[in-house]
């Protein structure tokens, strides 16, 4: 149980980073319902649920990395303007989307 307690860490953290409030609700709800109903017979189908969600928010992580530098990179005339065109200043409300 202290693995998926770890990786369920993590991937809120992860899921912080990114700034998905709603998520990272859904990631709370899912420790705490787990933490009190789930048998621990399922016990090692939930930590390859949580350990692929973690996966995929490692994923979203670094192609929000990849989008600041791209950003930072347009933003001081260093690439052609591909987030910045027509006076957008590339702010987004998450990184999930």
């Amino acid at each position: 149980m202290e693995v998926f307690y770890l990786i369920a860490i993590l991937s809120a953290s992860l899921t912080i980073l990114l700034k998905h409030w709603g998520l990272l609700m859904v990631q709370v709800a899912f420790l705490i319902i787990v933490s009190l109903f789930a048998p621990d017979s399922y016990l090692w189908l939930l930590i390859a649920i949580q350990l692929l969600s973690g996966i995929w928010l490692l994923l979203k992580t670094l192609q929000a990395v990849e989008y600041n530098y791209q950003l930072e990179l347009e933003k001081t005339h260093r690439i052609e303007q591909h987030w910045t065109k027509g006076h957008q200043n590339g702010t987004k409300k998450n990184f999930l989307s």
